[in-house]
């Protein structure tokens, strides 16, 4: 019943979760995650799907009075993270409580964001996303369009390590993540979301590149430097990686080739890159751009 009733409190977030993230989460092999989730429908639960994640239908009687028993806010989660944090030392209590506390919420991915201004940016959207408010992006500094500007958009979601935040952005009338560290400030607007309906996550992939379906898988062997690399910078992607004799076999869907593109190229002689074959071509383009502007840069001291 407590394994059960765990699986339950991480099924009422406003977050997807995989079979092997519920499984990782929980302390429940996917065997058992799989029939509990078959007990969970049979109880009366909706059970929303997206291709193989995960989460409670939020509109039903039954899962409200759950969530008004057994799940923080968002706000009321990141306050207590936030007042946790300034406990000093270690004790019996804080470690309980922080184990409850990761049930209902991943603050282990914001344990590793280490920089005060961006804690408080992501606190400011938690707060609009709650509120369902529309906020500023205040000088956002975007690397595609190469310029700073205000963004007035709507937030409803952030990345699983909250590095960034989906959101409707109102000048494109499409989706897109904006990196928290870009924000120079974030302001909450009085105008409400108008387009809930519009809200909607598209893949993204394990290097944080994101697009309507995944563009095809990329194969590569790591070497154990390389290995050690992506689980710290990209640490979704350890469930796409298998270990063997020679190293280290990373398979996995990609949305477009720039993530993992740069991963490859800076890390010359630690990747081999398997396939598919599009992916090698466009690692060579990339390699002849690097080529070019460096003797254009030498050309030019000349």
């Amino acid at each position: 019943m407590e394994r059960l009733l765990r699986l339950l409190m991480l099924l009422i977030g406003k977050r997807l979760y995989t079979r092997i993230e519920l499984a990782e989460r929980s302390g429940i092999s996917e065997r058992t995650i799989y029939r509990y989730l078959d007990t969970i429908e049979s109880a009366g639960f909706i059970l929303e799907r997206k291709e193989d994640s995960y989460c409670l239908k939020t509109d039903t009687p039954a899962v409200k009075t759950l969530q008004q028993l057994l799940h923080f806010s968002n706000e009321e989660a990141f306050l207590l993270f936030k007042t946790m944090a300034q406990l000093q030392g270690a004790s019996p209590l804080k470690d309980c409580l922080a184990r409850k506390l990761n049930t209902l919420y991943d603050f282990r991915a914001l344990t590793k964001l280490k920089d005060v201004n961006i804690h408080e940016q992501v606190h400011i959207l938690f707060e609009a996303i709650t509120s369902k408010k529309k906020v500023c992006l205040h000088n956002y500094r975007s690397s595609n369009s190469e310029n700073i500007s205000d963004r007035q958009v709507e937030p409803f979601g952030f990345l699983a390590d909250y590095t960034a935040v989906w959101c409707f952005d109102l000048e494109s009338n499409t989706c897109k993540q904006f990196r928290i560290s870009r924000i120079q400030e974030v302001h909450i607007l009085e105008n409400i979301w108008q387009f809930a309906e519009m809200h909607k996550i598209p893949f993204t992939d394990v290097f944080r590149m994101s697009d309507s379906q995944p563009l095809v898988n990329v194969e590569v062997l790591l070497t154990l430097k390389a290995y050690n690399l992506l689980k710290e910078e990209f640490p979704l992607a350890e469930q796409f990686i298998k270990q063997e004799d020679k190293g280290y076999r990373l398979f996995v869907p990609i949305a477009n080739f720039h993530g993992i593109g740069r991963f490859v190229l800076g890390l010359s002689g630690q990747v081999q890159v398997i396939g598919p074959e599009i992916f090698k071509k466009f690692l060579s383009e990339e390699i002849k751009k690097q080529v070019l502007t460096l003797v254009g840069s030498e050309y030019r001291y000349v």
